[in-house]
């Protein structure tokens, strides 16, 4: 466990924000994103949470004491929070408590039906996206043909509904996420 100090602490601040009440603003921030960091990854509860954001925060707040460069506090305490989450797991399973714990963050649900899922796909992609462009834009950036780049089919995508790279991809993930959510219902509806 790293060891928070005073001086510590306050160069972290400072690499935040100059002024001592933005500082503290960005502190909490930061803070709040790591232990939503911590509780999306379901095995975790939200004192754990807690707990786990402050080591993350002590840690680089150690190194910036100890005259370490770091260009961007926000991505390195990120960097750091995988690092203290992965020693938090194997520390769970040493004592016996995580053997329940899931190697990935959402486990798939299995149905006995094989076409359950895609029925319920097309049936969503209807109900999801109301109108032709949510269609085109949802499987043209996920439906790349076998040895197509990507990248440059989402570029093209992008192009032709006239759109940026950015709000393409917010787009394609609001899309994807009502979609995601219409999909589970229906499966558990018909299972």
């Amino acid at each position: 466990m790293a060891e928070l100090t005073a001086e510590a602490f306050g160069l972290l601040l400072v690499r935040l924000d100059a002024d001592e009440r933005v500082a503290a603003g960005k502190y909490e921030e930061l803070r709040l994103k790591l232990v939503k960091f911590f509780v999306w990854k379901r095995s975790c509860a939200e004192s754990e949470a807690d707990a786990l954001a402050d080591e993350t925060l002590d840690r680089v707040s150690a190194k910036l004491a100890q005259k370490i460069e770091i260009n961007n506090v926000n991505a390195y305490a990120l960097e750091v929070s995988r690092f203290v989450w992965l020693e938090f797991i194997r520390k769970k399973k040493e004592d016996g408590y995580g053997d329940d714990l899931p190697e990935i963050a959402v486990a798939p649900q299995v149905y006995e039906e094989p076409n359950l899922r895609l029925d319920c796909l097309k049936k969503c992609l209807a109900e999801v996206s109301s109108n032709d462009s949510d269609r085109r834009l949802i499987l043209g950036y996920y439906g790349a043909a076998d040895g197509e780049k990507n990248k440059m089919q989402r570029k093209n995508l992008a192009e032709t509904l006239g759109l940026t790279m950015n709000t393409l991809k917010v787009k394609a993930c609001r899309l994807r996420e009502r979609l995601e959510r219409c999909i589970n219902d229906c499966a558990a509806k018909t299972a």
